[in-house]
């Protein structure tokens, strides 16, 4: 949080699809959290998606759950969601995201890549997604290089 707002550190946001077994499914909801990006939105998306989520492969993800979460985000426009959820380079991202996780090879969620603009991105290993200290390091050593 302090690199980001001292302008140190952006975060990106890719999309990879593990846990959901079905593709259209994937994208689906994917969509709707990369519309609710449109009003600077997507991170709160996101992060009520993961709080409210259902059991793997039991369906939860329906059109009534991605219309309540757009309904739970403060101040995001519900018809600006929706029609912006048509929009067609939504769905190529999608496909661009999982040909560069491949690339970089990840095999799961979360995994990150750390670099400087412009720069070489590196594989951050990780040692725990609790203890913030390996995400330190790697900051700390980057932003020196």
């Amino acid at each position: 949080g302090n690199y980001v707002r001292a302008g140190k550190l952006r975060i990106e946001y890719h999309s990879l699809e593990t846990a959901t077994k079905e593709p259209e499914t994937f994208k689906t909801q994917q969509i709707a959290a990369l519309a609710a990006g449109k009003q600077q939105k997507m991170w709160n998306y996101i992060e009520l998606f993961y709080n409210e989520q259902g059991e793997e492969n039991s369906g939860y993800v329906t059109e009534t759950f991605l219309q309540k979460l757009a309904q739970e985000v403060p101040g995001l426009s519900l018809a600006t969601w929706a029609s912006a959820r048509s929009d067609t380079e939504f769905a190529s991202s999608i496909v661009g995201d999982a040909q560069a996780a491949n690339n970089a090879g990840f095999t799961g969620t979360p995994s990150f890549l750390i670099g400087k603009t412009g720069g070489k991105m590196q594989k951050l290993e990780y040692s725990s997604l609790t203890d913030p200290s390996s995400f330190d390091s790697a900051i700390e050593s980057t932003l020196k290089a």
